[in-house]
């Protein structure tokens, strides 16, 4: 049996199955991949009064950029039963989507350091997140064809365990090549900015942190 499976999300996981008519897996492409644009959203506020949702800053810090990345999965899958509690489920395609959102907090009327400070935290989040596209897609062209055993009280919840194994697998994959890498890179910012304090250009501190592990330029020709 062919099915379905589509999940959105950043930690929790869930999936709704639904069957597939015979022989859609030939009308298309086994992997599909769509990297979506950033969105920024960036708010001043007031020291005093912290919007709701806001992240909570450290000494010394005045500002804080909130990076999200993203990732929807569809699944198109085939079910094999084992036993009344045991499935086997084999990938067949996979829909990817890629997303990444910075909200910029900065205080109201902090000086242009500052903001420079936070914007160069984006910077490094969209600098990881460039090859977004071609990461998801290494990922889920490994999984075509490979096989992940479920099991459950019943045969439906055994199919979702499976499932499950499946998108944590995709999620954990790309999350450590693009979310994980900017979240380290973005430490190491801070430490070498001393989180603003330091005169340095924020340009030459990107460079210094992001050179640890940096990231291949799409735009150069392999040789």
């Amino acid at each position: 049996m062919k099915r379905r499976a589509t999940l959105r999300a950043v930690v929790a996981l869930g999936a709704a199955a639904a069957v597939l008519p015979g022989g859609a897996w030939a009308q298309h492409a086994a992997v599909r991949v769509h990297r979506e644009r950033s969105v920024v959203q960036r708010i001043e506020f007031d020291p005093s009064a912290p919007p709701p949702g806001m992240p909570k800053l450290t000494p010394p810090e005045a500002g804080v950029c909130n990076t999200t990345f993203e990732l929807e999965t569809g699944v198109s899958y085939a079910v094999e039963p084992l036993t009344a509690s045991t499935v086997l489920i084999t990938v067949g395609e996979l829909d990817l989507t890629t997303r990444v959102m910075f909200d910029i907090y900065s205080v109201a009327g902090a000086p242009q350091r500052l903001r420079e400070h936070e914007e160069a935290h984006r910077r490094i989040g969209e600098y990881y997140y460039r090859n977004a596209a071609a990461a998801a897609e290494r990922i889920a062209r490994a999984l075509i064809g490979e096989r992940f055993e479920g099991t459950g009280a019943t045969e439906d919840a055994a199919q979702k365990n499976a499932l499950e194994k499946v998108l944590v697998s995709i999620e954990t994959d790309y999350m450590a090549r693009t979310r994980d890498r900017s979240a380290a890179a973005n430490v190491r910012f801070d430490a070498i900015t001393n989180h603003g304090l330091e005169a340095i250009d924020a340009s030459t501190a990107i460079a210094r942190a992001v050179a640890v592990d940096p990231e291949p330029d799409p735009n150069r020709r392999r040789r």
